[in-house]
């Protein structure tokens, strides 16, 4: 019988603390101590790729993406080494090293990350959870990018009505997205098309007032 997979490392939520509070330097080093710590006492565990992921999104963070590449990098193929057991936590360094090359503009690295970490969440958490919706925007974000708006469209309807089905058809959070995608089809399919949307954002915002 497999032995229960080892907890993280305990400095890897104090740098990450740090790092939601602006302490950069503090968690640089929380997390460079965390990580060295799971390299030594789990060199093949869930918890080693964790702590990788964990200084990565703080290299991230501060827009380090020379950095931030190679420890996602490494993350990745130690969690596709754990097979099928593994395939969830993989969603999150794919995800993340995609925002990385789209910040960087290198989108064609971008796409196959993003199309591969939204798989994995649509597999393991269903069509309509939150982080599944995430990871839809980040593909959609690349497509929107490059200027690809016949593959942008669909993706972008399918995130509207998501956002919908989630907080509900009232929910004033909506307005802007509204707004976006009446803007997105006023630039693609005519007005027309963007002002029912539009018309929609309105109501929602008069009646939030």
């Amino acid at each position: 019988m497999k032995a229960p997979e080892a907890p993280p490392p305990t400095t890897s939520a104090a740098g990450l603390e740090a790092m939601l509070e602006g302490r950069a330097g503090d968690a640089e080093k929380l997390l460079a101590a965390a990580l060295q710590r799971a390299a030594r006492q789990y060199p093949e565990e869930p918890a080693h790729a964790a702590a990788m992921v964990d200084l990565a999104e703080f290299y991230r963070s501060q827009a380090r993406y020379e950095e931030a590449e190679p420890l996602f990098t490494r993350a990745i193929t130690m969690l596709e080494r754990g097979g099928e057991a593994q395939r969830a936590r993989l969603a999150r360094p794919l995800n993340s090293l995609a925002l990385v090359y789209r910040a960087q503009g290198l989108y064609d690295r971008a796409e196959p990350l993003c199309r591969r970490a939204l798989s994995i969440l649509e597999a393991v958490h269903g069509a309509e959870h939150p982080s599944t919706a995430a990871a839809l925007g980040n593909l959609l974000a690349v497509y929107l990018a490059q200027g690809r708006y016949g593959d942008a469209g669909p993706l972008f309807r399918r995130s509207v009505e998501l956002k919908e089905r989630v907080l509900g058809p009232r929910h004033p959070a909506l307005a802007g997205s509204f707004s976006n995608y009446a803007a997105f089809l006023r630039k693609t399919e005519g007005e027309a098309e963007a002002a029912a949307w539009e018309a929609r954002a309105r109501k929602l915002r008069s009646a939030d007032r």
